[in-house]
């Protein structure tokens, strides 16, 4: 009987000190920025994990850890799925977005706040699906521009427009895809009825990869060579309108490396053809992009 005891007592401790190994023990990830798993030399996110009372929690900070990404639970070292809080951070600190997941699908109140602390997004969830979203978006003034709210289980879209002032401007509901819309204007409402709730982005004649093709053939990447930039890479970013009817319009850049690459990105923008312009309940509308194009000056 003792023997019996003593052997139950060493078999105790060692599930015990399996248990403590594993709580004490650091896990340590490296993603690139898409969060895919990586080599160390490629990573650009660092991640650490460890178990706290049976879960286990993984923290993300950029590589040089001097900014947390998020910190999340999973339910076990494989990051396979995510289970429990999750929240991310702007590069700010600011919170970014918070919700729960529960077996790797996002469950009940889900929150994105911009990097001004503003919300953007609150939608709740039912086994990773959107019962009731609302969304909101801003002035640059801080002014609401407006917010929309889904319901999926209604089948209904409501949203509000407002003026820089924070005068309502407009208001839509849709039940399925028949809806009305209410301008008010200095007349008075006036009331339009539409048959779709669809909203389409501008896209290029062909699509994104015969957008990529085009500015592959016409961009000149000799043009910051032949003016002596120094070597680099350089990510230039151009901002542009597509108008209601395809064209390009306000055409400039948000970076100023010089030495001709900005001017060479907004020339071969403006030249190309006429885009199928965004829609929105049906109605051709304006629509801002912002396109990214990398030089690469070598050593000599």
């Amino acid at each position: 009987m003792k023997k019996q005891f003593f052997l139950l007592c060493i078999f105790c401790m060692l599930i015990f000190s399996i248990a403590k190994s594993q709580t004490n023990k650091r896990y340590v990830y490296y993603f690139d920025a898409d969060f895919s798993s990586v080599e160390k030399s490629k990573a650009v996110i660092l991640g650490e994990g460890s178990y706290e009372n049976g879960a286990f929690r993984l923290n993300c900070y950029s590589i040089n850890r001097d900014k947390l990404l998020l910190t999340a639970f999973c339910t076990d070292s494989s990051l396979s799925k995510f289970n429990g809080l999750y929240t991310s951070f702007h590069p700010n600190g600011n919170k970014e977005e918070e919700g729960n997941y529960k077996n790797g699908s996002k469950e009940g109140l889900w929150q994105k706040w911009d990097s001004l602390q503003r919300k953007v997004d609150s939608t709740v969830y039912l086994n990773d699906q959107p019962l009731l979203s609302t969304k909101f978006s801003y002035y640059k003034n801080g002014i609401l521009n407006y917010y929309s709210t889904k319901d999926s289980l209604l089948d209904t879209y409501i949203s509000v427009s407002y003026t820089k002032e924070g005068v309502k401007s407009s208001e839509v509901f849709f039940q399925g895809q028949k809806g009305i819309i209410q301008r008010l204007t200095d007349n008075g409402i006036v009331i339009d009825s539409v048959f779709t709730r669809e909203e389409k982005e501008a896209t290029f004649p062909g699509g994104e990869k015969a957008w990529r093709g085009y500015l592959e053939r016409n961009l000149d990447p000799s043009v910051p060579v032949n003016r002596r930039a120094p070597p680099g890479t350089y990510n230039v970013l151009i901002q542009f309108i597509v108008e209601k009817d395809g064209s390009i319009i306000d055409v400039v850049a948000l970076t100023s490396y010089g030495y001709g690459m900005e001017e060479e990105a907004i020339r071969i923008i403006k030249k190309g053809p006429k885009w199928i312009p965004a829609a929105q309940y049906g109605r051709n509308v304006k629509a801002y992009r912002r396109q990214p194009l990398t030089f690469v000056v070598g050593r000599q």
